[in-house]
């Protein structure tokens, strides 16, 4: 009778284009839906406590957790999958890897989260992108270029000398930045994208991709990409990355672009 119940429930929230239900055999939810469209949610942590998956509106979903470090002590409320990898790269070497990994079997929307989401501006982001795709019934990028012009014109000269993560577990295990051997960005652009051109860009690690974004680029670009982030846990090359994902998805031709409001 409760079966039959949460059933008549989850079809109720499909004409809704809410979470559409998906059950074992032991009637755990074990897929993100909404409509049709199948959702991946990918949180890359370090040390995080990820006590944020019991709150609002994050606990309506499940989650892939890419697990960096020995420290395995966290929140598993609603983790469906836990992949341990090497603490290299940041959040960035954790999404291209996610995406190389299921290059041939990815989800229809796969929003991509760092383990730090109760940092205040990135829980905004995050509860914005998830409330947004229930709305759109797709992905959704949040530009926050003001200009009109591509990116390349506000960040060509852009290099860091040092850096630190910005959220305290982070630290725990941080090395010394690593420079890139292209830079600035300008470098790093004409190396990987050459002459493509791009007006979006988002920074923090919160957004989400529509498959067709994904795909639009080839496989061996995203090795390509992955070897500049996979040998040093603090590499200046993520933050090139993290400028460039417009360019590395062709302009989210496929994704639900819009500006972030409060």
């Amino acid at each position: 009778m409760i079966l039959i119940i949460i059933l008549l429930f989850c079809i109720y929230l499909i004409f809704e284009k809410k979470i559409l239900c998906y059950f074992s055999k032991n009637n755990n939810l074990i897929e993100n839906f909404i409509g049709n469209k199948k959702i991946d949610i990918v949180i890359a942590r370090c040390n995080e406590d990820l006590l944020w998956l019991n709150e609002e509106p994050y606990n309506q979903f499940k989650y892939i957790v890419y697990n960096k470090g020995k420290d395995e002590n966290f929140n598993k409320n609603n983790v469906i999958k836990i992949i341990n990898l090497p603490n290299v790269g940041r959040c960035d070497h954790t999404y291209i890897y996610h995406i190389i990994a299921n290059y041939y079997n990815l989800a229809d929307i796969t929003v991509f989260f760092p383990g730090s989401i109760d940092i205040e501006y990135k829980k905004k982001y995050s509860t914005f992108i998830l409330n947004n795709i229930k709305v759109y019934d797709n992905a959704i990028f949040i530009n926050q270029n003001d200009s009109l012009t591509d990116i390349i014109h506000l960040f060509k000269d852009f290099y860091l000398n040092n850096w630190s993560a910005s959220h305290y577990k982070n630290k725990l295990n941080e090395d010394k930045l690593l420079h890139s051997k292209y830079r600035p960005f300008i470098n790093w652009k004409n190396m990987f994208f050459n002459n493509k051109e791009c007006k979006l860009y988002t920074l923090g690690g919160v957004f989400s991709v529509n498959k067709d974004d994904i795909l639009s680029s080839p496989l061996d670009l995203y090795i390509k990409i992955l070897n500049e982030l996979n040998t040093h846990s603090n590499p200046e090359a993520g933050h090139f990355v993290e400028r460039s994902w417009c360019y590395l998805f062709n302009g989210l031709k496929n994704t639900k672009v819009i500006k972030y409001k409060d």
